[in-house]
């Protein structure tokens, strides 16, 4: 679509300039006269051939395509036949008529696949040697035009082959581009999975590990980081007396909700069960017991709006220490949890300052 783009933009710069040679030069020249405003008609429309989308586009832009081809091989021919000889012929010829013809050759590779863009350049490069040298052929003084002509052919064949050899280097590149794009999607997704809980969508144990790793390095006076511990209270008489598909009802809407109180920088895992734990980098004692608090009260009634019976949880609340050991630090939170399980459940329980 870049190519396209380019070849359009081409096209835009090129309008002006036209019409401009169109007002100054056609008086005298009777093919820019009649024939630049039909040109300018099929530019235009190739310009938005290149831009619509869709194959239909791409035939249509190769139909004008193929009409610009058939205007400059009328123009190359009959610029030579108006010539009274061989040579003024040839200086008719240059640089416009001779250089749209590369032109279009190259335009062709821009929209093509390589095959065809091949087939497609090498037929047009040999209907235009092939006319040039019968128009210089009968041309007084014509004979070593024929040559110029055929050794321009010869050239235009050699470009074909170079545009060619370019065209698979942007295919294969391409290829690989999106060959690189679908692994590292796939390397993303893959990893993805490895970090996520399938039930819940939430980070899983792995993942909260590596977390706790990372923020006991980055943890410090003027960077708290709390950790939230929840346990759904009574958590195994939901599954057994609704059944484990609402149990498991239920643990997606701890982590809907849950998901929606913590903040963009916290992590929510779930951690096996019904347990789930947060990891809040920047909250100090009352923000992150805060947190709890709110989890505590929308929790319950988001639970049984969903299933229809109301399900509480306790919360232990603890802080990083200096590199930490995730186990060390998920224990001593796991304690406070339990303490709150203790004192009749449904509260938040929160480190000693």
């Amino acid at each position: 679509m870049l190519a396209r783009r380019v070849v359009a933009l081409g096209i835009a710069v090129c309008v002006p300039v036209l019409i401009g040679i169109w007002v100054t030069d056609a008086p005298g020249d009777p093919w820019v006269r009649w024939g630049y405003p039909p040109l300018l008609v099929f530019l235009v429309a190739f310009a938005w051939a290149l831009l619509s989308p869709g194959r239909w586009a791409s035939r249509i832009g190769v139909i004008v395509l193929v009409g610009l081809e058939a205007w400059w091989l009328a123009v190359v021919v009959g610029r030579v036949v108006e010539q009274p000889d061989a040579p003024r012929a040839w200086v008719a010829l240059l640089p416009t008529p001779l250089l749209d013809i590369v032109v279009c050759v190259v335009v062709g590779f821009l929209f093509q696949r390589a095959r065809t863009a091949v087939l497609h350049g090498g037929a047009y490069s040999a209907v235009i040697t092939g006319a040039l040298m019968a128009s210089f052929a009968v041309k007084p003084g014509g004979g070593p035009y024929v040559w110029l002509s055929l050794r321009y052919g010869v050239y235009l064949g050699v470009f074909v082959v170079l545009l060619l050899v370019l065209s698979r280097a942007k295919e294969r590149v391409a290829t690989a581009l999106a060959d690189v794009a679908a692994a590292d999607a796939a390397a993303t997704a893959m990893r993805e999975m490895a970090y996520r809980d399938e039930l819940t969508g939430l980070a899983n144990r792995r993942r909260l590990i590596e977390e706790l790793w990372f923020q006991a390095e980055q943890v410090g006076p003027d960077l708290p980081v709390g950790v939230i511990f929840f346990d759904l209270d009574h958590f195994k008489a939901v599954n057994d007396g609704l059944g484990h598909a609402v149990g498991d009802r239920v643990l997606q809407v701890v982590a809907e909700v849950a998901g929606q109180v913590v903040g963009p920088d916290d992590l929510l895992a779930r951690l096996g069960g019904e347990e789930f734990v947060v990891v809040a980098p920047g909250r100090d004692r009352t923000s992150a017991v805060e947190l709890a608090q709110q989890l505590r009260e929308r929790l319950p009634d988001a639970i049984a709006a969903a299933v229809g019976q109301r399900v509480t949880a306790s919360y232990g609340v603890a802080w990083l220490t200096p590199s930490e050991n995730p186990s060390e630090a998920l224990r001593r939170v796991d304690e406070l949890l339990y303490r709150a399980k203790a004192a009749g459940r449904d509260r938040v329980e929160p480190a000693e300052a």
